[in-house]
């Protein structure tokens, strides 16, 4: 029977989860899976165990999750940069995941009817879909996976006296959870407690004396296991949490304010987690600011409701720990590995997604399958109705929200759509539509973002670049300054703000924004070149061809670097040096665009001709290698 209700769960989850097979990457996937150098070589495990996960060098370093960084780079040797197989990965994932939420129910205890409802439940509810649609749902899916088999293993373990083969089992899968996911320490915490329940009844003195056994040897290989993790962690990281400078306002704000109004924020957050598991309406991809609002009082409803949760939760645990020791252990499962990610115990990236709540929906999805089980000794046929009425239910919304990870603009859509407070929703949406071309579009998009979020420094830049675009020269400015003046550090700001001012002639200003580029980033070779630019404009030759050529020390075919040394030595009268550049740049970048300016320069120096036959020279240089 537990065979037959594991595949029934598996074969649920494939089903409702198969038209997610035909999305594509959307949103995070082009930074973890596109543009992650990690996942160039499966076995390149100095990069995966030692870098963060999320795009190595790019400045995102907020993950270190390296087991679902080898997965991915796994997928990427298969299947290069087709979505369909990683998608399917996933999906064959979710169905192990269901099939061993019903025998992890079984091991507790729960009915076989019970235990195969709550891998049913688990298999299509709608929460799971950002998990299971989108690629970047993989850690959590891996995470899932070996903290079941963990659970599994350990509790085979203890029917046969904890065996050496079974403890190892059990520390290895949970190794690979925590390696998978970082909430999974939550489960490495959660085990002795379970076992406390579970196979002391309770009591403390009989779980002190198991200890000095192979139990404690299972604690020991597990602990030793988070330690490994949380020093790789720091490593890779340079920490084990982020603080608040290392978090964007705009995904979590609640890491923002003073430490008591996290907490109490936190409490609401979980009170919307909780609803969700148990009643999945009003779903969305998309919970930053302002879609959830920090709680600045506890006469909030969120903050009561947080509360409420709290005083709830204690008290049906109390009742459990005596009553339904399942029950127990599947509400402090949740709690567990929800913790983790809740901004509880640290400020965590997010304020909240419904990913979190992937593997604590474990637990949930037991208990409701036990109050069903429980309802139906009093009305079978009752029972029976709420349960395919609400499996119809879940199935439908689930199959409908797997479409929103389809495509980009789809995602988009659906963001504002589902989150509409949210300015990070029309700050995609705007850069979405900006991408295929319809910028009055995304002009009312990024307005809408700004409305909500004065300070979106993404919206004020992109916004920026289709007003300049337009001749709007000094609303672009406006725009730039003000991202610079919310972030200082907003390296592209400066440059671009630096470029238009050269561009008008102030070349004072473009050099002051150019030299607030170069302290960013010293060695960066655009933040050199948009310098040589303005010293140039200020008649300053030397000044200028010196920093061009520290710009092409870094990056020797850089364009722009090329065509301004070309223009410089023109100036200069260093015609050898000019003809180089200008025969490099027509070599590693064709495209006319790219050395018209230094065309028109030697137009107006009279050698026309002489630039026509370099350029044609390298291009059939190019074509001849």
């Amino acid at each position: 029977m537990r065979v037959a209700g594991a595949a029934l769960a598996a074969s649920i989850a494939l089903l409702v989860f198969a038209n997610s097979l035909s999305n594509g990457f959307v949103y995070d996937d082009r930074t973890v899976v596109l543009r992650n150098a990690a996942l160039r070589d499966p076995w390149n495990w100095r990069t995966i165990l030692l870098t963060p996960s999320w795009a190595p060098g790019t400045g995102a370093a907020i993950a270190y999750r390296p087991l679902s960084t080898w997965s991915l780079a796994l997928d990427r040797a298969a299947y290069g940069d087709e979505p369909r197989g990683y998608h399917a990965v996933n999906v064959a994932l979710h169905a192990a995941n269901a099939a061993l939420v019903t025998v992890f129910a079984a091991t507790l205890g729960v009915s076989a009817a019970a235990a195969t409802l709550a891998g049913v439940l688990f298999a299509a509810h709608p929460v799971h879909g950002e998990a299971v649609a989108n690629v970047v749902g993989r850690a959590e899916l891996l995470a899932a996976l070996f903290a079941l088999l963990a659970l599994v293993a350990h509790r085979a373990a203890a029917v046969r006296g904890f065996p050496a083969r079974c403890a190892l089992a059990t520390i290895a899968c949970l190794a690979l959870a925590v390696f998978a996911k970082e909430h999974a320490l939550g489960v490495i915490a959660f085990l002795p407690l379970m076992d406390l329940l579970l196979l002391d009844r309770g009591s403390p003195r009989r779980f002190a004396r198991a200890l000095a056994g192979r139990r404690g040897a299972v604690y020991a290989g597990a602990a030793a296991a988070a330690i490994g993790y949380l020093a790789l962690r720091w490593n890779a990281l340079g920490a084990l949490a982020g603080g608040p400078e290392s978090i964007a306002f705009w995904m979590n704000p609640a890491a923002h304010a003073p430490a008591p109004w996290r907490v109490v924020t936190a409490f609401g957050v979980a009170a919307r987690a909780a609803m969700l598991l148990v009643m999945p309406a009003r779903l969305s991809a998309d919970y930053s600011f302002r879609q959830i609002d920090v709680v600045r009082s506890l006469a909030d409803p969120w903050a009561l409701a947080g509360f409420g949760l709290v005083v709830a939760g204690a008290l049906v645990l109390v009742w459990a720990w005596r009553r339904s020791p399942a029950v127990f252990v599947c509400l402090a499962l949740t709690a567990a590995s929800y913790v983790v990610v809740s901004n509880v115990l640290v400020p965590t990236g997010a304020i909240f997604g419904e990913r979190f709540v992937y593997l604590p929906s474990v637990g949930a999805c037991i208990v409701l399958a036990m109050g069903a089980a429980h309802a139906a000794a009093l009305s079978r046929a009752v029972v029976a109705v709420g349960v395919v009425a609400t499996l119809l239910w879940w199935s439908g919304v689930t199959w409908a929200r797997n479409r929103i990870w389809h495509d980009p603009t789809t995602f988009a859509e659906a963001l504002v759509r589902e989150a509409p407070r949210s300015a990070h929703a029309h700050h995609v949406l705007g850069t979405t539509y900006a991408g295929r071309g319809l910028e009055d579009a995304a002009l009312d998009e990024f307005e809408r973002a700004l409305a909500i979020d004065p300070g979106n420094v993404g919206s004020l830049f992109n916004a920026a670049v289709i007003l300049r675009g337009r001749g709007r020269t000094d609303e672009a400015a406006a725009r730039w300054t003000r991202a610079t003046e919310v972030d200082p550090a907003y390296l592209l700001a400066w440059l671009n703000l630096s470029l238009l001012y050269a561009d008008a002639g102030r070349y004072d200003e473009a050099l002051s924004a150019a030299d607030r580029a170069v302290a960013l980033r010293p060695a960066r070779a655009d933040a050199l070149t948009t310098r040589g630019i303005a010293l140039r404009g200020l008649g300053r030759p030397t000044e200028a061809r010196a920093s061009v050529a520290a710009a092409l020390a870094q990056r020797p075919n850089e364009p722009r670097a090329l065509a301004e040394l070309a223009e410089l030595a023109l100036e200069g009268g260093d015609r050898q040096a000019a003809d180089a550049a200008l025969a490099k740049l027509a070599a590693t970048a064709p495209a006319p665009r790219a050395y018209a300016s230094v065309v028109r320069a030697y137009e107006a120096a009279g050698r026309g001709d002489d630039a026509a036959a370099i350029i044609a020279g390298a291009t059939v240089a190019v074509r001849t290698d």
